[in-house]
């Protein structure tokens, strides 16, 4: 029962602080706003190049290649803003236990972009289908139930990122380098597979660990048109899988090494 009241106190005390500071919540409006405004765009952008997309589902929610930064923004400041003032000895003397504390800063970043995330996958896949619909492309079906797992995907996908936001924060202790990191491992492999020349087999290796080619893996509705070679929830596991590495290596540094 103790435990249990503590947890609740962590938890609110850091739902607490993302309320109480504005540009938290900006860059929340700004991932559902990114996520929607971006696919139109994207969607806007095919439409005058008169060419089909190979997967509609995937052109619908293409937004979350922009989004998908302030949900790592959001992950990574829950835990770097707390340590450039060290305000973290203060978290840490009012929530002893360490372990705790970094979970409610996880669950609270969770439940943070999934809020704002929602609204911003939903708009995505409205105007991903009324922008092309409109200039007479082939569009997703709604009824279809592959576009509804890769919508539900793409939002854990943006769960996901923020919490690898989380993690690398907490190993590294400063909001600008740990964005710099994440972005580095979200988007430096794919750059690399664009413009290094390698091997059909080494491009494999590649697009299956990189944490965003493979996370993105989960918007794929048709065979071979997905950004790599693994099944929709294969790939996010491989993003899951960086997340809570991350998240461990925090936990460890946060642990055993003074704040």
């Amino acid at each position: 029962m103790r435990e249990a009241r503590r947890a609740g106190r962590a938890l609110r005390a850091e739902w607490t602080k993302l309320c109480t500071v504005p540009s938290q919540l900006w860059t929340l409006a700004a991932l559902a706003a990114l996520m929607a405004g971006v696919t139109a765009l994207t969607a806007a952008g095919q439409g005058r190049a008169r060419g089909t997309p190979a997967d509609p589902v995937a052109l619908a929610l293409s937004g979350v290649y922009a989004a998908q930064l302030a949900a790592l923004a959001v992950g990574v400041a829950v835990v770097g803003s707390e340590y450039q003032p060290r305000v973290i000895r203060t978290t840490l003397a009012a929530h002893p236990g360490r372990t705790g504390v970094l979970a409610a800063k996880a669950a609270v970043v969770t439940a943070a972009v999934l809020a704002a995330g929602a609204p911003g996958v939903l708009g995505a896949l409205l105007a991903g289908r009324a922008v092309p619909a409109g200039q007479g492309l082939r569009t997703a079906a709604l009824s279809d139930p592959a576009l509804w797992r890769a919508a539900v995907g793409t939002l854990l996908y943006l769960a996901l990122v923020a919490l690898l936001g989380t993690g690398v924060a907490a190993v590294l202790r400063h909001t600008g380098v740990a964005v710099g990191a994440t972005a580095a491992l979200l988007y430096g492999p794919f750059l690399a597979t664009k413009v290094v020349p390698m091997s059909a087999h080494a491009l494999h290796l590649v697009e299956k660990a990189s944490p965003m080619t493979a996370g993105l893996a989960v918007q794929t509705t048709l065979p071979g048109t997905g950004p790599a070679p693994l099944g929709p929830w294969a790939g996010l596991g491989v993003l899951a899988a960086w997340a809570g590495a991350a998240l461990a290596l925090g936990w460890a540094r946060l642990r055993f090494r003074d704040a």
